[in-house]
């Protein structure tokens, strides 16, 4: 009975060990950190006088990553692939028979990506009981392992992303400058100058998709999208903007009503950017040929801005996740597939200066977004 009772408690504490050791793996700071825990707790969970965490490497050979109470210096150069015999070389390399080794594979996305190995005095007479609890620091370290390859995937394609935006700026620029220029001179004829017009607008489709990529990037690995307010005149931004809409989308005339002082500090290129990708998802959603309501007033403490457009109404399942990055609310009537961040940029540029969007779409009133935007100092993002 004695013996019995001794049996459960041993469990029991074991038990709680490894909640621990799970614990202070999901705190540790660094994937070395998780890999020297993890050998740490197993040789004290076990009760083995050595363990060691061998880890594949770029070349699939495992290699020792961490180790307790083994001599690294024996074991520094021991790289060797996955198989039966693996086990067999090690034990000859650290003079310790194969049959006080316990290991257990660290498995990531069904491949074998390590192996944790406990070295005890004598054999254990819990055999299955030790394999399972190796078995969940095994995986714990595996789920660590994966989470660092998934984190550094991640950041390589957000860095690629903000580089290769980057350089496509500066040639994008030059054709959408040159195609501007091209459409204000006199003497196109209509062939041409649709054909310019189909330029100036696949350049700054591309010039768009490019900011947006960069600004998700800054996002995601800056804490927000960076402006430098300064002075100005929220009037003379629209005027830009409706300008050169007039120019590439002749067939969807805008309406302008501009009220009030519409002076404050705001970030003039963002600003820019808000109205552009606004009237770009007017122009693209609503319905053909149909007129685009541009609006502007200056209240007390605040800008509102409103682009209202008729067309198909945004489905009132996807209203409140209209603005969350890659989402796509409505069918886009002209064939040009975007990436679903526009509006998301426009929340985040918003947000970034202290102020808010919002948007209201049904079919008897059509579609109005409507930014509002403090006068005063941008807020911190």
């Amino acid at each position: 009975m004695k013996t019995a009772l001794r049996t459960e408690k041993s469990k029991l504490q074991k038990i709680r060990k490894l909640t621990e050791v799970s614990r202070a793996l999901t705190y540790a700071a660094s994937l070395d950190e998780v890999f020297h825990l993890t050998v740490d707790r197993a040789a004290d969970l076990l009760e083995a006088q050595q363990s060691l965490l061998m880890v594949a490497e770029n070349d699939g050979l495992l290699a020792l990553r961490s180790s307790y109470g083994v001599d690294v210096a024996l074991t520094q150069d021991f790289r060797q692939p996955f198989n039966e015999s693996m086990v067999a070389r090690l034990a000859d390399l650290l003079h310790v028979p194969p049959e006080r080794f316990l290991g257990v594979p660290l498995v990531v996305a069904g491949a074998v990506k390590g192996l944790l190995v406990v070295i005890r005095s004598a054999t254990s007479p819990g055999a299955a009981q030790d394999e399972w609890l190796l078995s969940a620091l095994a995986d714990q370290a595996a789920v660590a392992l994966e989470k660092t390859r998934l984190g550094e995937i991640a950041e390589f394609r957000e860095q690629l992303i903000g580089i290769v935006g980057h350089d496509l700026r500066n040639p994008l620029s030059t054709i959408q400058m040159a195609a501007h220029l091209l459409l204000l001179c006199e003497g196109l004829g209509e062939k041409e100058t649709e054909l310019t017009r189909k330029i100036a607008r696949g350049a700054s489709t591309a010039t768009r998709l490019i900011d947006q990529l960069l600004d998700l990037t800054r996002s995601r690995l800056g804490g927000g999208i960076p402006i430098e307010p300064s002075r100005i005149d929220m009037g003379d931004v629209c005027r830009q903007v409706v300008g050169e809409s007039e120019l590439t989308h002749p067939d969807r005339p805008l309406r302008v009503d501009i009220r009030g002082n519409l002076t404050g500090m705001w970030d003039r290129d963002r600003m820019y950017q808000v109205l552009g990708n606004l009237i770009s998802n007017a122009v693209h959603h609503g319905e053909p040929r149909s007129p685009i309501d541009l609006r502007a007033d200056g209240e007390d403490a605040e800008v509102v801005i409103e682009v209202a457009n008729r067309g198909e109404p945004i489905p009132p399942e996807t209203l409140p996740f209209i603005f969350d990055a890659f989402r796509k609310g409505r069918t886009i009537r002209s064939g040009t597939h975007g990436l679903g961040l526009g509006l998301f940029i426009v929340q985040q540029i918003a947000r970034a200066h202290g102020g808010s969007i919002a948007a209201t779409s049904s079919a008897s009133s059509g579609t109005t977004f409507r930014v509002r935007l403090p006068r005063g100092t941008a807020a911190t993002p």
